[in-house]
């Protein structure tokens, strides 16, 4: 009675459609499973982003936050199919230096000057290859000191030796939390070494000139919302501030002499990164070298060493490197500056 079915199974199976379909059909299926592991595989790449943690001088903030750190995100999407978010913390160059030196645990650092870079190594936080390489290449961005100037002020001073600091309201950020405030105690040393002073008489200078400053705004950024607001007869601050408020027409501003070109660094602080991180790390400092972050920079009003300058630089200007060495610097000037305070 079964033997009629069994040859109609046999006659079926041995369907050459049959055939066909039993092993097509699998295998079409399993292809496809496969492509949606491998879609949900990539998918997942691109909805879990990276992080990368960095602490940077608060002058920055703007630049960062409009042009590089979006332009950088772009850049690795499309180069690794992978979303990056950026941890930021923006503060005074001193402070996030004191923040780092406690393990906060950042990647990057970007630092007005190597003054708070050279307060790292020491700490035993930069390493000696990091600052081997910061010492070899030109630093990713510049800005020199400016004078800003308010309505009191009628005549234009150019020697910061020679300004009668008694009848003005000085806004200078504060040398311990910022790094504007530091190189604004370098340049108002070195204007008086320049008239051959010595070093006591010099340091003696600069400090009267903090002691009549009435505010100290902790960061260059607050001290430019200080003086905008009209707190202030003259301020010391990067050029680069006024970079993004073009509108500010009737804000006067000149380059003092003698001058500083505040050279910002970043580096990668090793002892905070693992080794799945590396390549993202390496490829955001190298990034800012490159000339679509330099572009932004200039944009945003700071000076590349990569670039041709657009406006002609003050004289005579100064760097660190020919002020003396940032160890001598900090221990015989700020040092004694700040244990006044």
């Amino acid at each position: 009675m079964n033997r009629p079915k069994e040859k109609m199974e046999a006659s079926y199976k041995n369907d050459p459609a049959y055939r066909i379909t039993s092993v097509v059909v699998p295998a079409f299926i399993g292809l496809l499973i496969l492509l949606f592991i491998w879609y949900s595989r990539n998918q997942q790449l691109i909805d879990e982003p990276r992080t990368m943690t960095i602490y940077c001088f608060s002058a920055m903030e703007t630049v960062m936050e409009r042009g590089l750190l979006p332009a950088f995100q772009q850049a690795w999407l499309k180069e690794k199919q992978e979303r990056v978010e950026f941890i930021t913390t923006f503060a005074g160059s001193g402070v996030i230096t004191r923040q780092i030196m406690t393990r906060f645990p950042a990647e990057v650092a970007i630092l007005s000057s190597e003054l708070d870079a050279r307060r790292l190594m020491t700490a035993g936080i930069i390493t000696a290859s990091s600052w081997q390489d910061l010492q070899q290449k030109p630093k990713f961005c510049q800005s020199p000191l400016v004078l800003f100037l308010g309505e009191k002020v009628t005549e234009t001073p150019w020697n910061l030796a020679d300004i009668d600091y008694s009848g003005m309201n000085i806004i200078i950020p504060d040398p311990l939390t910022s790094g504007e405030g530091q190189i604004a105690a370098l340049a108002l040393y070195r204007a008086k070494l320049d008239q051959g002073f010595g070093h006591d008489d010099a340091l003696a200078f600069v400090k009267g000139v903090f002691l009549r400053t009435v505010n100290h705004p902790s960061t260059a950024q607050d001290a430019w919302e200080q003086f905008r607001a009209g707190l202030g007869d003259i301020m010391l601050n990067y050029e680069s501030v006024a970079g993004n408020h073009h509108n500010d027409t009737n804000i006067r501003m000149v380059y003092p002499r003698p001058n500083i070109m505040t050279e910002h660094v970043a580096v990668a602080l090793r002892q905070n990164i693992s080794e799945e991180q590396e390549e993202i790390v390496s490829s955001f400092l190298t990034f800012l070298w490159s000339d679509k972050a330099q572009t932004i920079l200039k944009e945003h009003g700071f000076r590349s060493q990569l670039q041709e300058a657009t406006s002609p630089l003050p004289s005579p200007l100064y760097t660190l490197d020919s002020l003396g060495d940032a160890t001598h610097l900090i221990l015989n000037v700020l040092d004694p500056l700040l244990a006044g305070k």
